[in-house]
């Protein structure tokens, strides 16, 4: 049964990435497909003290074992943070055991208010992903100007994103 994780790869709060990857979650859903959607705003607060450093928590475990073990596929939904991705994420993939990523595949969703779409940061993951030989999908949506494709109301009213998204949420299906 095909798995797909959807990783909110920020840990700021009320962010325009978590909203991307709440609306991607729902796409895979309505294509029926099983997604779940993991925020690095739920990592437990000790994890740079004690998951890093081979001290593994219950609390991570159950990241891992339900976001990451059983999963056969990830998208990273990825927003800019000073020219590439959050370190948070960097933290989150190397608290887990590499394994666990060898031979699975990811898709890559770059998000700024920028004019990029985080275009160098989704290089930077993928030359991660690519060591820990994760397959990595071609198509990196690349979603710039993401403050204005919401109203107040954090409802995408950027048509051409909407399309974008499920189509990209077709060939990750696929992939």
């Amino acid at each position: 049964m095909e798995i797909i994780t959807v990783v909110s790869s920020t840990n700021r709060a009320e962010s325009y990435t978590f909203s991307v990857s709440q609306l991607y979650h729902q796409i895979l859903q309505e294509n029926g497909v099983e997604s779940r959607l993991l925020s690095l705003m739920d990592l437990p607060d000790n994890y740079l003290k004690s998951d890093l450093y081979g001290q593994r928590s219950p609390e991570f475990k159950e990241i891992i074992d339900q976001y990451v073990s059983g999963v056969n596929k990830f998208v990273f939904v990825a927003p800019e943070y000073n020219g590439s991705y959050p370190g948070v994420l960097k933290s989150f993939i190397d608290g887990v055991p590499p394994r666990l990523f060898n031979t699975k595949k990811a898709g890559i969703i770059g998000v700024s208010s920028g004019a990029a779409g985080n275009l160098r940061g989704q290089e930077h993951l993928t030359g991660v992903l690519h060591y820990l030989k994760v397959f990595v999908h071609y198509n990196k949506l690349k979603l710039s100007g993401i403050d204005k494709a919401f109203d107040a109301n954090r409802q995408m009213t950027h048509e051409d994103y909407l399309v974008k998204l499920r189509d990209h949420a077709k060939d990750m299906i696929a992939f």
